[in-house]
C-alpha cells in the first residue's frame, strides 16, 4: 500500500516474541492511522478495562499516512496507552523524527504488550527487530540514554532515532513522559510510567527505507506548492522567528495565560523577561525543526552562568514558559529553561509538574501545607525550591512520592481539591477558558481530559487558523458562549483528524483542509473527499469517547474545575466565565450523546 505499510509489529515483552500483524485497507479508510487506528485496535484486539499499570495495558507507537513523506508538518507520530494519571484513555502526539523512522523501516507502528522480567530496550534496524538488555541504561536520564544508544547502535551507519524514559518513568511517576531523542517529548497522560512498568527503557529505530507515494509526481509538485505557501505565510514566519512562546504577549493581553495557579487575570511585568524577544536575545543558541518541516519552530538554548546554568539543549515551549513561569509567579526565563531541561532529562511532563508546584505554592500561602509538610519553602517564585521539587518527584523521594501522584490526587489528600486545575485528572494546558469559552467544552469533551490538541479551538478561537471550507470562518469573540458548541463540534473532528494523520496542527492551521485532502490522495491513492475525512474525525472521537464510557467516565466528568469557573478581577478576562450548561446541552445534542454522556451504540463502529 502507498502511504501505509498495512502492518505493525507486536512485541510481547514477557515472552520476547516479536510478530508482524497485517492490517486491511478498509481500516485506514475509516480510522486513518495514528490515534484513530490505535483506538480501533484497542477496542478490537485488547481489553479496555485493564489497570493502566499492568502488563495487559498495551503501549502503542503509531504513525499516520503522511508520516515519513516530504509534506510539511508530517514528521509527527502518536503514543497511546491507558493513562496512569487519569485511569482513562491516554495519547500523545509528538514531533521529531522517530515516527518517520518507524515508517521507513516498513511499519505503521509498534505495539508492546506484557512486561519484561528486567530492563530491556527494543531495537528495530530496518526489518530486523530484537529486544536487548538495558541494565546498563536503567537509572540514566533520558538524554544520557539517547547518547549511550547512539554510541552503541551507530556502528553500521545510518541515523538512529530513539524514544526513552528517564528515572521518573522507571519510578512510576503518574505524569512521567517519553522523550524523543532530546528535542521532542510525549509529555501528557503519564505514558512514561506505562513504559517503565513494562521495564522498557527505550525504543531505537533505524529506518533505511524510502517513502512510496501513490502519485509521485503529484506529491513532488504538492510538496513544493505547500513549502512556497508556508514560506510566504506571516504566521508561519512568526512561528519560526519567535517559536511557540511568541503567543505569550498576545495571550496575556487576551486573557489566555495562567497566573498564580489560575487565580489572577494578568501579570504584565512578567512579559519583560519571559517574552520571545528576551528569549532570542539571552538564551537562544539555534533553531531546529521536526522531520520534513520547513517552518522549524523548535529552540535550542543555553544558560551560561548563575544558579540556573545549563548546557546546550532543547528550550522551553510556550506551555512550559507559562506553567513554570507565570503560573508560579516566576519572572526568570533562565529558571524556566533550567526547569524544562531538568524535566526533560528526568522524563516529566512540564505541564503537570508545574501544576503540582503551583498548587503547593498556593497551599503554602494559604496555610494548608507549608514547609513543615513538604520539606520545601515553596513561596511564590522560589525556583530553587521548585527545582528540588522536580528532583524529589522523579525519584519519589520524601514528599516527592505524594507529588508523583499528580495534582488532583495531591490536592485531594491535602483536603483542598479546589486547588487542582484539571479535567478528568489531567492538568490544564496554558490556555484559559475564561478568555475563550469554547476551550471549556473542548477540555470537557477532549478524550484524554483537559487538552488543547484533541480539538482545534485554540487555533480557531485564538485566531491562528480558520477553515471556511467547513464553515469555520472566524474571527470569533473569545468571551462568549454563544455558538461555541457548533464551532467545537467541528473543531473536535479536525483535531482527531490531525492526531490520526499525525500532522502538526500549526502547519494544518497555516494550510487549508483541501491541502490535507490533496496530501492524502497523493500519498495513499484513496479518492478521499473533505466530507469523508470530517466523518472520519467524528468516527474516531466516538470510539475514544466510548472507551471513556466503558471505563466509567461520562457526563459527571464533563465539568471544569472551580478555578476555571471563578472570574478574575483583573486583566482581559475579568468577570468572564463560560456558560458550561448551555454549551454542553448544545453539543450533547449535536453529538447525540445521552443524558449520561454516553455514545449511541450505532456510532461505535468496530
Amino acid at each position: 500500500m502507498k502511504g501505509f505499510s498495512a502492518r505493525y509489529l507486536e512485541v510481547d515483552l514477557g515472552s520476547g516474541d516479536i510478530s508482524i500483524k497485517e492490517l486491511e485497507e478498509e481500516l485506514f479508510r475509516k480510522y486513518i492511522g495514528g490515534t484513530g487506528l490505535a483506538a480501533y485496535l484497542f477496542l478490537k484486539e485488547m481489553d479496555p478495562l485493564v489497570d493502566p499499570l499492568s502488563p495487559e495495558n498495551p503501549l502503542m507507537f503509531m504513525s499516520g499516512p503522511l508520516t515519513g513523506t516530504s509534506f510539511p508538518g508530517s514528521g509527527r507520530s502518536s503514543v497511546v496507552a491507558l493513562s496512569p494519571l487519569s485511569g482513562l484513555w491516554g495519547e500523545c502526539n509528538v514531533g521529531g523524527s522517530f515516527g518517520a523512522a518507524v515508517k521507513l523501516a516498513g511499519f505503521d507502528g509498534i505495539v508492546f504488550k506484557g512486561r519484561a522480567q528486567g530492563p530491556v530496550f527494543f531495537w528495530l534496524d530496518g526489518e530486523k527487530a530484537e529486544l536487548r538488555d538495558a541494565s546498563h541504561l536503567w537509572g540514566l536520564d533520558a538524554y544520557e540514554t539517547n547518547e549511550r544508544l547512539q554510541e552503541e547502535l551507530r556502528g553500521d551507519g545510518g541515523t538512529v532515532r530513539t524514544m526513552q524514559i528517564g528515572p521518573a518513568g522507571e519510578n512510576g511517576v503518574r505524569f512521567a513522559a517519553i522523550v524523543n531523542e532530546i528535542g521532542s517529548v510525549a509529555g501528557r497522560c503519564g505514558l512514561g510510567a506505562v513504559m517503565g512498568d513494562k521495564n522498557l527503557k527505550a525504543v531505537a529505530v533505524r529506518g533505511g527505507g524510502k517513502m512510496v507515494y501513490a502519485d509521485p509526481e503529484a506529491a513532488k509538485g504538492l510538496s513544493k506548492k505547500l513549502a512556497d505557501k508556508l514560506k510566504n505565510h506571516l504566521l508561519a514566519g512568526t512561528l519560526h522567528e519567535l517559536g511557540t512562546n511568541g503567543a505569550l504577549d498576545t495571550g496575556m493581553l487576551s486573557g489566555d495565560v495562567p497566573v498564580k495557579n489560575w487565580s489572577v487575570g494578568e501579570w504584565m511585568d512578567a512579559l519583560d523577561t519571559l517574552n520571545s524577544f528576551y528569549y532570542n536575545d539571552n538564551i537562544l543558541v539555534k533553531i531546529i525543526g521536526c522531520y520534513a518541516c520547513s517552518v522549524r519552530c523548535k529552540r535550542v538554548v543555553k544558560v551560561d552562568e548563575g544558579p540556573f546554568a545549563m548546557h546546550e539543549h532543547a528550550g522551553p515551549e510556550y506551555e512550559t514558559v507559562c506553567l513554570m513561569g507565570t503560573n508560579l509567579m516566576n519572572p526568570s526565563l533562565e529558571a524556566v529553561a533550567k526547569a524544562n531541561d531538568l524535566c526533560n532529562r528526568l522524563g516529566l511532563d512540564t505541564i503537570a509538574m508545574g501544576s503540582v508546584i503551583a498548587l503547593l505554592m498556593e497551599a503554602q500561602e494559604k496555610g494548608i501545607a507549608g514547609e513543615e509538610t513538604t520539606g520545601l519553602d515553596l513561596s511564590w517564585g522560589n525556583m530553587e525550591a521548585a527545582l528540588e521539587a522536580i528532583r524529589l518527584t522523579a525519584a519519589r523521594s520524601g514528599f516527592g512520592d505524594r507529588m508523583a501522584e499528580g495534582s488532583l490526587a495531591l490536592a485531594t489528600k491535602l483536603g483542598a481539591p479546589e486547588l487542582a486545575v484539571t479535567v478528568r485528572g489531567m492538568d490544564f494546558p496554558a490556555h484559559d477558558p475564561r478568555g475563550f469559552h469554547g476551550y471549556g467544552i473542548a477540555y470537557t469533551l477532549g478524550t484524554r481530559g483537559a487538552c488543547h490538541l484533541n480539538a482545534v479551538n485554540l487555533l480557531v478561537e485564538g485566531g491562528m487558523g480558520s477553515w471556511p471550507e467547513v464553515g469555520l470562518k472566524g474571527p470569533y469573540k473569545g468571551m462568549t458562549s454563544k455558538g461555541k458548541a457548533e464551532i467545537t463540534w467541528k473543531c473536535l473532528s479536525i483535531g482527531q483528524l490531525f492526531n490520526s494523520l499525525c500532522m502538526c496542527q500549526f502547519i494544518g492551521a497555516f494550510l487549508n483542509l483541501n491541502d490535507q485532502v490533496d496530501m492524502m490522495r497523493a500519498a495513499t491513492g484513496f479518492d478521499w473527499t473533505l466530507d469523508e475525512l470530517m466523518e472520519c474525525g467524528w468516527r474516531i472521537w466516538y470510539l475514544k469517547r466510548h472507551i471513556l464510557n466503558l471505563r466509567g467516565s461520562g457526563r459527571s466528568d464533563d465539568v471544569l474545575p472551580p478555578k476555571a469557573l471563578t472570574p478574575t478581577e483583573e486583566g482581559a478576562n475579568a468577570g468572564s466565565v463560560p456558560n458550561m450548561e448551555k454549551m454542553l446541552a448544545e453539543i450533547y445534542e449535536l453529538a447525540g450523546l445521552d443524558a449520561d454522556g454516553k455514545v449511541p451504540p450505532e456510532k461505535v463502529e468496530i
